[in-house]
C-alpha cells in the first residue's frame, strides 16, 4: 500500500515572544499596558499536556479591533510543567497580531522594563505551543 505525505507549510497570521521575568502574570501585564497602552485582562485557561500532565496557563488579552491589535500574555511555565517545550526557560509568550512587532518597536520597549530579564523572538512552529496558539483563535464561551 502507498502512503501519501502531506507537506502542508503552516502560515501564522502572528509573532510570538518569549520573555524571561520574576513578577506574576497581573504584575507584567499591567506593565505591559503601562509601556503600550494596552488593557491586557484575563480571558482564559488554556490546558497543555505533556507526558501526560495537564498544565493550566493564564491568559491574558487585549483585543481591539478598530486597531487591528490582538494581543495575549500567555504564562508559559507552571510548577507543574510548561505550555510551549521549545521555550521552557522563558516563564511568558507574548502573542501579537502582525504588524505589532515593528510598528509598536516592541521588542526594545519591553528590554527598557526592569521587570524583564530577557525578550526574544520565536519561531511559532518550533515553539511547542502552536496548537495552543491556534486556540486562543477558537471562540470563548
Amino acid at each position: 500500500m502507498t502512503k501519501l505525505h502531506l507537506d502542508m507549510e503552516i502560515e501564522c497570521d502572528f509573532d510570538l515572544l518569549g520573555m524571561g521575568s520574576h513578577v506574576g502574570s497581573h504584575r507584567m501585564a499591567w506593565e505591559l499596558n503601562r509601556i503600550f497602552g494596552w488593557q491586557l485582562a484575563f480571558d482564559r485557561e488554556i490546558d497543555s499536556k505533556i507526558k501526560n500532565i495537564v498544565t493550566k496557563h493564564i491568559v491574558l488579552r487585549y483585543c481591539n479591533e478598530e486597531e487591528g491589535l490582538d494581543i495575549a500574555l500567555i504564562l508559559n511555565r507552571v510548577p507543574e510543567g510548561v505550555l510551549a517545550s521549545g521555550a521552557s526557560s522563558l516563564d511568558y509568550l507574548l502573542r501579537l497580531s502582525h504588524g505589532v512587532l515593528e510598528s509598536e518597536d516592541v521588542i526594545n520597549r519591553i528590554r527598557n522594563s526592569n521587570l524583564v530579564t530577557l525578550v526574544t523572538f520565536l519561531n511559532p512552529e518550533k515553539s511547542g505551543a502552536l496548537e495552543a496558539m491556534f486556540e486562543l483563535d477558537i471562540y470563548k464561551e
